[in-house]
């Protein structure tokens, strides 16, 4: 019995979850980006690779909205989020260092954009408990950034935890894979 292969492109009734359409972007004379088109799939497991300054992080600033394209389209869900501001798009962006509330333990810094979006109290604390379980933090949701600060331990997952418990568009790859999710 065969499997079912995973590959949307193939699928005329699928369409991407992320577009990139002939997306270029400048700075001054330089230029980061030049002429980009790609697409990403709901539950494809998607990574961009290349070396120092090739242009991965302008990529993703660019999808969360904290640049904008110089030229070109970026769509979600078949929408230009051009016009929405970074606050309003259903992205999430995990820096390289970890952009943790040192004031809030691992379970408040989950529970954080869940608040923000005025998810009810009952659902904030299903859905941290969800995301403690999958990056198996349930121990360690009482503790705070600092307790976690040697080698960063607990930091990732716990952004990780934090990006995947908004549901949003772009992941932590960690996470993603652990929870069998992609972008």
């Amino acid at each position: 019995m065969g499997e079912k292969v995973f590959a949307p492109w193939t699928d005329p009734n699928e369409t991407p979850l992320i577009q990139f359409k002939n997306v270029t972007k400048r700075f001054g004379e330089f230029t980061a980006i030049d002429n980009q088109t790609f697409d990403i799939y709901e539950r494809e497991f998607f990574a961009l690779l290349g070396p120092s300054g090739c242009g991965k992080t302008t990529m993703m600033r660019m999808l969360a909205g904290f640049e904008a394209p110089s030229e070109g389209t970026i769509l979600l869900g078949g929408q230009d989020i051009a016009p929405i501001p970074p606050n309003k798009r259903a992205v999430n962006m995990m820096f390289q260092s970890y952009a943790l509330f040192p004031h809030l333990s691992i379970w408040e810094n989950i529970a954080f954009g869940l608040k923000r979006d005025g998810l009810p109290k009952e659902q904030i604390a299903a859905r941290v408990e969800e995301m403690l379980k999958l990056t198996r933090l349930e121990k360690a949701a009482s503790m705070f950034r600092r307790a976690t600060a040697a080698g960063g331990a607990g930091a990732e997952p716990c952004q990780g935890a934090e990006a995947l418990a908004a549901r949003r568009a772009a992941r932590c790859a960690r996470c993603q894979a652990a929870a069998g999710y992609a972008v």
